[in-house]
C-alpha cells in the first residue's frame, strides 16, 4: 500500500497547489469564488494529474494504474485508503474502475455503506460515508431498501456519528431520485408522530430533482409534503419543506392553516408559513395578525 499512499499524497498536493494558484491569481475575488466553481477549477488540474506519468507508479499515470488493477479486493482496499486520505472526492478513474464490476461493485458498496461496526469506528467512518455517497452518485436503485433500513436503525441524537451517516443517506436517496420516493412516502404516510428521521425524509423529498420525476411521482411527492404539513405538529418545518419544493398548489393549505388558527398560532410558525407562501408566488395581503 506504500505506492498507493504516495499516489494519494500526490493527489492531495495537486489539490493544494491548485487552490493556492486560484486564490493567488484572483486575490481580489477570493470571496466570490463559489464552492462549485472552485471544485470545477480543481478538477481541471486533477484531470491533468490523472494523465501524467508518476515516478511513484513506475512511470504509469494514475488512470493507467487504476485500470491495470483487476482484483476487486485490491480496488476496495484502495477505496478505503483513499476515503481516509483524499482531501476531496476520490480519483474518478478509481471509481470508474470499481464501477466496471457492476452488481458486485454495488454489493460491496452496500456492505460498506451499511456496516455498523465501521460507522461506530471514528477512524473507519469516512469509508462508509464515501460508500453511501457513491451509491447515490450511481443512482443505485437496489440501495434504497438497505439505506432506508439503515436510517431507521440509526440512533440520531444519541450517537454523533449516526447524525453524519443519516445526512449522507438522505443525500444519497435524493440523488437516486424517483425510485426512492415510494419507500419514503409509504413511511411518512403511515406514521402518527413525526420524529427526527421523518423530518430528514421530508427534506429528502424536497432535494429530489423535480424535473427528473414523471408527473405521477411528482404529484405523489407534493401530496405527501402537503399532507405531512397538515398532520405534523411542527408546522413551521412542514411549511419550509413546502416552500423548498416550490409547488404553488400548497398556498391554499398554508394560508388556510393560518386562517383557522388566528388566535393560537405563534409568531415563528406564522413567519415560516408567510415566507413559504411568498416563495411559492402568493401573498399574505388578506391576512392580518397582531402579535403582542
Amino acid at each position: 500500500m506504500k505506492k498507493a499512499e504516495l499516489l494519494f499524497e500526490s493527489y492531495n498536493m495537486v489539490i493544494e497547489e491548485s487552490c493556492n494558484r486560484i486564490f493567488m491569481n484572483g486575490e481580489d475575488d477570493i470571496l466570490k469564488i463559489g464552492e462549485d466553481r472552485l471544485s470545477e477549477l480543481v478538477d481541471e488540474d486533477l484531470k491533468k494529474w490523472a494523465k501524467a506519468p508518476l515516478k511513484e507508479l513506475d512511470g504509469l499515470c494514475p488512470d493507467e494504474y487504476f485500470k491495470s488493477i483487476s482484483d476487486i479486493g485490491q480496488l476496495l482496499e484502495l477505496f478505503k485508503l483513499g476515503a481516509k486520505m483524499c482531501d476531496m472526492h476520490l480519483p474518478h478513474s478509481l471509481i470508474e474502475k470499481i464501477a466496471t464490476y457492476n452488481g458486485v461493485a454495488e454489493e460491496e458498496m452496500l456492505k460498506l455503506a451499511t456496516d455498523r461496526s465501521v460507522q461506530n469506528n471514528d477512524e473507519e467512518l469516512v469509508s462508509s460515508l464515501t460508500a453511501i455517497s457513491i451509491l447515490g452518485e450511481w443512482k443505485a436503485e437496489r440501495a434504497v431498501g438497505p439505506l432506508m433500513k439503515l436510517a431507521e436503525n440509526l440512533e440520531v441524537g444519541i450517537n454523533m456519528n449516526d447524525e453524519i451517516v443519516l445526512e449522507k443517506v438522505i443525500d444519497a436517496l435524493a440523488q437516486i431520485g424517483g425510485e426512492a420516493v415510494p419507500v419514503i412516502v409509504d413511511r411518512l404516510n403511515s406514521i402518527e408522530d413525526f420524529g427526527i428521521l421523518d423530518e430528514y425524509l421530508l427534506t429528502c423529498l424536497t432535494k429530489i430533482e423535480a424535473k427528473a420525476l414523471d408527473k405521477d411521482v411528482y404529484d405523489t411527492v407534493y401530496r405527501c409534503l402537503k399532507n405531512s404539513f397538515l398532520r405534523m405538529k411542527n408546522k413551521a418545518f412542514g411549511a419550509v419543506c413546502l416552500g423548498d419544493f416550490g409547488d404553488g398548489r400548497a398556498i391554499p393549505a398554508l394560508k388556510g392553516y393560518i386562517l383557522k388558527n388566528m388566535e393560537s398560532i405563534d409568531y415563528e410558525t406564522y413567519c415560516d408559513i408567510h415566507s413559504a407562501v411568498i416563495r411559492l408566488g402568493g401573498n399574505m395581503d388578506d391576512i392580518k395578525i397582531n402579535f403582542a
